[in-house]
């Protein structure tokens, strides 16, 4: 699991799992062993396997400050071995990331997955599959409305299939899910496309986003997996197969490349395709910092036990992962990260970012959720409003069909008004000027060392702390960059309109990345506005 404290059985010990581990191979094209013992949210070292090896039907979870229980766990929730690996993973994956109260719903609501009724034909193809199962998941929430533990045991398991990158399942399941009415919970339920804690982020969470990882506590791996899922929407599987050597400079254009593993479909699974990848262009500042990485790599000496080469992946675990060297189809994986581990990356990043619509009981903010799939849905979010069509939204975010991109076209109008509404609310800007008053200076202040930024002999804007030189747009792509240190007194709301003027001729001209640049330089340039007006009125 996700946790160096995970314990498995010995390779060449017998597991009575095997038979599931056959059907997920076949189906998946990978596998993580059951373990035998895991490390809890609270630190508990729990052995989860009896004498026979089999699963404890029954597991006593620590509840810090609260309460000790014991909690149900099964191997045997549905009619089928592959649904039952997700299922008794996704509980063991909560146990370590999350507190008991989540598992007080998985150890009931897993059961409901029983009445799950697949054809033949599902478990021979994908695409059927993925249908069948929307429809079973949907039905089985309908027919347990009133017991809330199943129906969000029921999204839970969903959303840590998807997460996880287990065949079959994909984004339309839980969109499909998503559009079931529960009774209780308002006239409808809200598409995750429009969710503020599981949907795509609004352009002022992008901006913030863009600038925190930047701060010194943000280690540069963690840096560069935000940058990667930001900029093409990656899965955390996508994340853990890459290697230092998809990463390629091409002499000729003077530009660098990341060759992206595909993971749709069973050829795609552990690059074992080597026509299944997708050469992408990567930008300057990503470039240095994956070369930043490599080179932070180099600690880890990624050899087997008896000192043989390995592939090297871009994304080291602390510890070689033993139970892969027992296989000699996966050992080529045995210093990867697994999908696990890079989604435990992503919800234990330390931001501080608070979430503008989402607050606790007493309506204290919370924080803002972290996860890969939040950052492809804000991809494909934009894509649709930039006017893509289905076939380049579809390739951009590695999927075989345009049905599977069906729903961001759907809901295109009511996305459009969430993320309007979102960016023009006067709350959200309040909120997001706080973040710039920290970083205005004056323009005299030489403790804070970089170069002057001019528009003219007599007009600056501010301080680049930036070490190298910058690609970007001068004076414009500045204001999206975390690197830029605003003067006080500057006359921002002039070079505002510059921005929206430069930004209005590229999308009339233009397409790509240049818009996504233009767009949080003109956030931040409303943003810096405000703050300097509340501070101004003593705010």
């Amino acid at each position: 699991m996700a946790h160096a404290n995970t314990v498995y059985i010995n390779s060449n010990e017998y597991d009575c799992y095997e038979y599931m581990y056959d059907v997920v191979s076949t189906l998946n094209g990978d596998f993580e062993p059951i373990p035998k013992a895991i490390e809890t949210f609270f630190g508990q070292k729990l052995s989860i396997r009896d004498e026979s090896g089999k699963l404890k039907s029954a597991l006593k979870l620590i509840n810090l400050g609260k309460d000790t229980n014991n909690y149900k766990i099964s191997d045997n929730y549905s009619s089928y071995s592959y649904l039952n690996y997700i299922a008794v993973m996704c509980w063991l994956d909560m146990a370590i990331d999350r507190t008991p109260s989540s598992i007080s719903h998985l150890s009931v609501g897993l059961e409901a997955l029983a009445a799950i009724t697949l054809s033949d034909k599902a478990l021979q193809d994908e695409r059927t599959f993925a249908k069948e199962m929307g429809v079973q998941l949907s039905k089985i929430i309908l027919s347990n409305q009133k017991n809330q533990r199943a129906w969000m045991s029921i999204r839970m398991f969903a959303n840590y299939a998807i997460e996880s990158g287990f065949w079959g399942f994909n984004e339309n399941i839980i969109f499909k899910l998503d559009g079931v009415k529960i009774q209780g919970r308002g006239t409808k339920m809200r598409v995750s496309l429009l969710d503020h804690e599981h949907g795509p982020f609004t352009r002022t969470e992008v901006s913030e986003i863009t600038q925190a990882i930047h701060q010194d506590n943000i280690s540069i791996k963690e840096r560069v997996m935000v940058k990667l899922a930001l900029r093409y929407g990656l899965r955390p599987i996508q994340l853990a197969l890459l290697r230092e050597d998809d990463i390629l400079y091409d002499e000729n254009k003077l530009a660098w490349y990341v060759n992206i593993p595909r993971v749709k479909g069973r050829v795609a699974q552990l690059r074992r395709n080597i026509n299944n990848f997708v050469l992408r262009e990567l930008s300057r500042d990503l470039a240095e910092d994956i070369s930043a990485l490599i080179n932070n790599n180099k600690q880890y000496p990624c050899e087997d036990l008896n000192h043989i080469k390995l592939p090297r992946p871009l994304f080291f675990r602390q510890k070689i992962n033993r139970d892969y060297l027992a296989n000699i189809k996966t050992q080529d994986y045995a210093w990867h990260q697994t999908s696990f581990q890079i989604s435990i990356n992503f919800s234990n990043l330390e931001l501080n970012l608070f979430s503008k619509h989402v607050t606790d009981e007493n309506g204290t903010s919370l924080l803002l959720k972290l996860n890969c799939y939040r950052f492809r849905y804000t991809l494909g979010v934009r894509m649709v409003m930039e006017g893509k069509t289905p076939d380049e939204v579809a390739l951009a975010l590695d999927h075989s069909t345009t049905a599977s991109v069906s729903h961001y076209f759907k809901y295109n109008r009511d996305i459009i008004d969430f993320i309007d509404d979102s960016f023009e609310s006067s709350s959200a800007l309040k909120n997001a000027t706080l973040r710039w008053k920290g970083f205005l200076i004056d323009e005299d202040d030489d403790s804070i060392s970089g170069s002057v930024i001019r528009v003219s002999d007599i007009a600056s804007l501010g301080k680049c702390l930036k070490k190298s030189r910058c690609e970007f747009h001068p004076t414009v792509s500045c204001y999206g960059c975390a690197k830029f240190r605003p003067f006080k007194d500057a006359d921002h709301g002039a070079q505002l309109k510059v921005i929206k003027v430069e930004r209005d001729f590229i999308k009339q001209n233009s397409s790509g990345p240049v818009q996504h640049q233009l767009d949080e330089a003109l956030q931040a340039a409303i943003e810096i506005i405000a703050a300097q007006k509340a501070m101004k009125e003593g705010k």
